[in-house]
């Protein structure tokens, strides 16, 4: 699109005043005789560009916003179901409107996105469990009157009888240090033995009975080849859940890493939960036990006999089968990180639960965290920061609230989208005249000021980018008292253009 060059437009002014002052033309007779006359030599040179008619300013929509043609995220995450956001009418304001008066356009609605469960077929949660037995030498011992391996081998049978009838529920078995025995001669053999005698695949009982009276005690304790190789057995995918459950009565004894196994099995596209069982461990043990269950978001259990045994793995399995959970997804621009904050998570009884949820140091991340929670209504904020020299507008922060309900996880999908401002008037509209406001606790509040949306050289055809936190934006021209769009919803992940008209 052609624009008269500024410097065309403000020589013309300045040869009407030299013209007026040197005597070249009568002189007017008052000041508004000058005015009337810059106005008129301002109109007839724009009557002399091309009659290219600039883009018209886009009705106050949505959809009337087009997307740029720069790549959108690879892929970008979807929550599973977003209450739908249904922004205000919007209000056409009349060219009289009073410059005084930015309230011109309705007074915006409740933006607070709420985040649920997903419904239907999507809603279906898949449950892979793998229970991981230690059968090293040591489970031959006695406690509270029989062996360790008797206790673990009635522990499984109560375990497998209360297995639910649930389709999306698939449970495997896999035991480790069965092989060789506990001398030095046979410890690299014992050290790589481990193995999967039931498949993750459906819920096998007449198989997982076989298969728990199957095996002995003999070897050493290679936990971390045993959970690497459990975590090879899982699949990611969407609403689906990996859990190992591990049930060990000694330390890791064949040179491994078995905390930095779990740190990177969850980690992992996986995401594998692990939940230890310490059996008969003195405190010293289970405290080199605790960081695998740390590391991965489980929980450690002591258990001190059979009984305590077969009780903490029903809770377990239920707990796994009942759990709720909230899934972070920060997406950006483009596939960059998008660093946030979860600076405030509080429930319907105002209480701040960000100590009960794991998350990195000072809840700072730019990858998807998963927090479990107890069923109800949550509150959480996040807030951003500034990466790669963005601009700086306000409103860096989102409120949010999530509906958390038992045996379901709820997506939120957060992060700020891209707007690029581009000025089709430049004879009209300056960046001066120009604020951009959004919608909080139903008022308008300044975002980005007047002058802001121009950089050096291009205070009247400016285009610019801004990143700006998810919620219902408008564009607001001061000096004419006019909303130009009122109803601009910028969404996580994705950019978008806005086309200013000034007429």
């Amino acid at each position: 699109m052609y624009h008269q060059p500024r410097w065309a437009i403000m020589t013309l002014l300045c040869g009407f005043i030299l013209l007026a002052a040197c005597g070249g033309a009568p002189a007017p007779a008052s000041q508004a005789d000058v005015q009337a006359t810059i106005d008129a030599g301002v109109r007839a040179t724009l009557a002399a560009q091309p009659t290219e008619a600039p883009s018209p300013a886009p009705p106050p929509s949505p959809t009337a916003v087009p997307p740029t043609a720069t790549t959108a995220p690879t892929s970008p995450p979807v929550a599973p179901t977003v209450a739908p956001f249904t922004p205000a009418t919007p209000t056409a304001t009349g060219a009289d409107a009073p410059t005084t008066a930015p309230e011109s356009s309705s007074p915006p609605t409740d933006t607070t996105t709420i985040f649920r469960p997903a419904e239907g077929e999507a809603a279906q949660v898949t449950t892979n469990i793998q229970l991981v037995f230690d059968a090293s030498g040591s489970m031959a011992q006695r406690i509270g009157g029989e062996t360790k391996i008797q206790a673990a081998r009635r522990a499984m049978e109560r375990v497998i009888d209360t297995l639910p009838d649930n389709p999306n529920l698939n449970v495997g078995f896999r035991v480790f240090g069965h092989e060789g025995d506990s001398s030095e001669a046979q410890k690299a053999r014992s050290c790589q033995s481990t193995a999967l005698l039931v498949p993750v695949q459906g819920v096998n009982k007449e198989l997982l009975r076989q298969q728990a009276q199957a095996w002995q005690p003999t070897g050493w304790t290679p936990i971390s080849l045993a959970l690497q190789k459990a975590g090879e057995d899982f699949q990611a995918g969407e609403n689906v859940r990996n859990v190992i459950i591990m049930v060990t009565d000694g330390e890791e004894t064949c040179g491994g890493d078995p905390c930095a196994v779990a740190k990177a099995l969850a980690e992992s596209q996986a995401e594998v939960r692990i939940d230890v069982v310490g059996f008969g461990l003195t405190p010293d043990v289970a405290k080199t036990l605790r960081c695998i269950a740390e590391n991965s978001g489980g929980v450690y259990t002591d258990a001190q006999n059979g009984d305590a045994l077969v009780q903490t793995l029903e809770e377990l399995i239920a707990a796994t089968l009942k759990r709720s959970t909230l899934r972070f997804i920060p997406v950006s621009i483009g596939g960059a990180p998008e660093e946030v904050s979860l600076t405030r998570l509080i429930n319907a009884q105002g209480e701040d639960v960000m100590k009960t949820v794991q998350l990195p140091w000072m809840a700072r991340f730019a990858r998807e965290q998963v927090v479990e929670l107890p069923p109800g209504e949550y509150r959480f904020t996040i807030s951003y920061s500034e990466i790669g020299g963005d601009q700086t507008p306000k409103h860096l922060e989102t409120t949010y609230t999530a509906i958390i309900e038992e045996a379901r996880e709820t997506v939120a999908v957060i992060g700020r989208g891209q707007v690029t401002f581009i000025n089709d008037s430049p004879q009209l509209l300056q960046a001066g005249d120009v604020r951009v406001e959004k919608a909080v606790d139903g008022q308008w509040e300044e975002s980005i000021s007047p002058g802001q949306l121009a950089s050096f050289g291009a205070y009247f055809a400016f285009e610019r980018p801004f990143r700006l936190t998810p919620g219902r934006y408008r564009v607001y021209d001061r000096t004419r008292g006019k909303v130009l769009i009122d109803n601009l919803i910028v969404v996580p992940g994705k950019e978008i253009t806005v086309r200013l008209s000034g007429g």
